[in-house]
């Protein structure tokens, strides 16, 4: 029993005398303590403010890109090899219904261009009824299955956003606000409360072609922070090579 004490104070007697060099060499644990504090401080106060410098000066190197700007991010949005990128990334990045709004307002934008094209001719025809004739169904189904098709888009001097929608177009402006806009939509995109309530009220009373541009302009924003700053870092020699 003797020897067992014996082997146990021998095997704590290593570690026991460590501590005291330790505390001895610490002058009681004050330097250790000093040591703690000053890390503390350094992970806690001066490594946050210099990760904050270093990332506020790769944004406005990232802003004072000509590439960076709003402008050019709509140039990206009207090309539509590019915007098959953006989706891509999307995707990746969980927000792929961002691009798809974005690509389906196009659409019904396309959709209005060619209901004023259509409508003007039956004008002239001197029936306005006769655009009932166009078949704004199959025209719809062209333009979702085919990025090459020939499309008319609006001209920004004659658009009126407060154009009511036509009857012929509203059916495609409904089932845009119940896949993106209405909070149970499968691809609900993530707006202002008030953006999303003002679009409701609107489409219960007097829905207009441009109901949605307000839910654009957020959605463009989201994409501009988001996935087009990963799209320009991967491939900015490809963007100057297609848009010019």
């Amino acid at each position: 029993m003797q020897s067992f004490y014996s082997q146990l104070n021998k095997s704590h007697e290593f570690p026991l005398r460590g501590y005291i060099d330790i505390f001895e060499k610490t002058k009681g644990g004050k330097m250790l303590f000093t040591i703690v504090s000053v890390y503390m401080l350094f992970t806690s106060i001066t490594l946050p403010v210099i990760n904050y410098y270093h990332a506020k000066r790769i944004r406005n190197g990232y802003f004072d890109d000509p590439l960076s700007s709003i402008q050019f991010f709509y140039k990206v949005l009207n090309t539509p090899s590019l915007v098959a990128e953006l989706r891509e990334i999307a995707i990746k990045e969980f927000s792929v219904e961002n691009v798809l709004f974005w690509e389906n307002l196009q659409l019904l934008q396309k959709m209005v261009a060619r209901y004023q094209i259509e409508y003007k001719k039956a004008k002239e025809s001197g029936d306005e009824r006769n655009i009932a004739h166009y078949d704004f169904d199959n025209y719809y189904q062209q333009l979702y299955h085919s990025n090459s098709i020939r499309t008319p888009s609006i001209d920004e001097s004659s658009y009126d956003p407060s154009m009511p929608v036509p009857k012929e177009l509203l059916p495609y402006y409904t089932s845009f606000y119940y896949m993106f806009i209405d909070f149970n939509s499968p691809a609900v995109v993530n707006l202002l409360g008030e953006t999303v309530k003002r679009i409701f009220n609107e489409m219960c009373t007097y829905p207009t072609v441009g109901m949605y541009d307000n839910a654009k302009n957020e959605v463009v924003e989201m994409m501009f922070s988001s996935i087009y700053p990963i799209l320009l870092d991967k491939s900015k020699k490809h963007l100057i090579e297609t848009i010019g």
